[in-house]
């Protein structure tokens, strides 16, 4: 029962230090690619220092004792997991923040809201086509520069047929797809994506 109880008692502590530390991650970086691992060094240094606060909350009694040794042990690496992941899901969130505004910057630089929508209102089943330009609307002006590009991406898909010869179209679609190349895939890979 004491076993359950200390295990039970560390679950909810690792939530809460989890959610500090991608926290105080984002805003450290503010925007920026700061403030997370970027090498295996750093990244064991992470492990390294984990069981800090592990022992500082075993010390004060925050979280109780377990009774079984191999417990303890599992408590510990589960610790020291937890925290791994807690750094690496504030590197993915500081990572993703950082892309945003840099895709806001760069659509905005190519005017990619007017061209688009130029383009679709030339095009056939431009109602059709209407709820998502008008998702692409909102995502950059809530800053959701991923969102927008892909939202941006599925439009010009749209308007192959009607577009495929036109000189706009053509050149539009090639940037839009680098940048998804870049940002996208760079974001999913963990990967900080190079700045356009």
């Amino acid at each position: 029962m004491r076993d359950m109880t200390a295990v039970s008692a560390e679950a909810g502590w690792l939530l809460l230090v989890g959610l500090a530390v991608v926290g105080v991650m984002v805003v450290l970086a503010d925007g920026h690619l700061r403030w997370y691992p970027t090498g295996l060094l750093q990244w064991c240094m992470v492990i390294g220092l984990a069981p800090g606060p592990y022992g500082i909350l075993l010390g004060s009694g925050l979280i109780p004792q377990a009774e079984t040794p191999a417990v303890r042990i599992v408590m510990l690496v589960g610790w020291s997991v937890g925290v791994w992941f807690a750094v690496w899901s504030g590197r993915q969130a500081v990572v993703g923040i950082w892309a945003d505004r840099q895709l806001v910057r760069i659509l905005s630089d190519l005017n990619a809201l007017p061209r688009v929508t130029a383009l679709h209102r030339r095009a056939e089943g431009a109602d059709g086509r209407e709820p998502l330009l008008q998702e692409a609307r909102t995502a950059l002006g809530r800053h959701r520069g991923r969102a927008a590009l892909l939202s941006f991406q599925k439009l010009l898909e749209q308007m192959e047929t009607d577009h495929h010869t036109s000189e706009e179209w053509t050149d539009l679609r090639s940037r839009i797809r680098a940048l998804v190349t870049n940002f996208v895939g760079g974001s999913k890979t963990g990967e900080a994506p190079p700045v356009a």
